[in-house]
């Protein structure tokens, strides 16, 4: 088990955003966290890697406390924010130069340009390289965004609606890129709204007004919500009462099996 969250409660300006959320990760999963705007997503997400710690329960990350020992843990953390803080006026390769020689002070030239080279290999951005970050698509300049975590080789890896604003095929094609980072090992977890990539998770996190009510396989979403198409998910959620929700993931072993009761 890399990650372990129980009984998150994230509390700001006086309104509780998140209620007593428990989460896990194995490494080589790509785990999506689901529910309706303004349903806490985001807050969770933040919980979860350390950027905004949450006001009660615990985060146990590599059997360590995520929280009480952050500084040194973050080292080994991505987190791709929603809005993109590349530089666009630079060259994508000196973003990624700028990026190892803030994180990777003490490598030599030689290693951190192996580094640049292997992100831009491995995230498809061999022919944008040269290229101004301005001129890129949104779809790349999102790849530049997740390359800049990635130049430290972090296990574990945050990405808040990462897909936001893309097409169809370029949204695809980054959950695919997503999928093929945790496929290396690590575990990745991102928000999202978009349901025609969701058979690429491992897992989905279902929340809705701060509260979990579904932590599963993806494969029995359809059956546990009682719908015959993601699109309709948030639908349903709004027809039944959450307490409902949550009386039947408990009652349905589910709970049980992934996140320990």
């Amino acid at each position: 088990m890399l990650l372990m969250a129980r009984k998150l409660r994230v509390v700001l300006g006086g309104n509780t955003i998140v209620h007593n959320v428990d989460f896990r990760a194995n490494e080589g999963e790509l785990i999506g966290i689901l529910g309706p705007s303004g349903s806490g997503k985001t807050t969770l997400l933040k919980a979860l890697s350390g950027v905004r710690p949450a006001k009660a329960g615990k985060v146990v990350y590599d059997g360590r406390d995520l929280y009480a020992d952050f500084e040194e843990l973050k080292l080994t953390i991505g987190f791709v924010p929603q809005d993109d803080v590349v530089p666009k006026a630079l060259r994508v390769e000196r973003v990624l130069g700028y990026t190892a020689d803030l994180r990777l002070p003490h490598f030599g030239k030689e290693e951190k340009q192996g580094r640049v080279d292997g992100v831009i290999r491995s995230l498809g951005l061999a022919n944008s390289r040269r290229q101004r970050v301005s001129r890129l698509s949104g779809g790349q300049r999102k790849r530049v965004s997740v390359g800049m975590e990635l130049i430290s080789r972090p296990r574990l890896i945050f990405a808040d609606e990462p897909t936001s604003g893309l097409d169809p095929a370029l949204e695809r094609s980054l959950m695919q890129t997503f999928k093929d980072l945790a496929g290396e090992g690590r575990a990745v977890v991102v928000t999202t709204h978009i349901m025609s990539s969701l058979d690429l998770l491992d897992k989905v996190c279902v929340v809705d007004q701060g509260k979990l009510v579904y932590f599963g396989p993806v494969d029995q979403i359809k059956d546990f919500f009682e719908v015959d198409d993601f699109v309709h998910l948030y639908g349903r959620l709004n027809e039944v009462p959450i307490d409902k929700w949550q009386h039947k993931y408990a009652a349905s072993g589910l709970r049980a099996k992934f996140l320990g009761g």
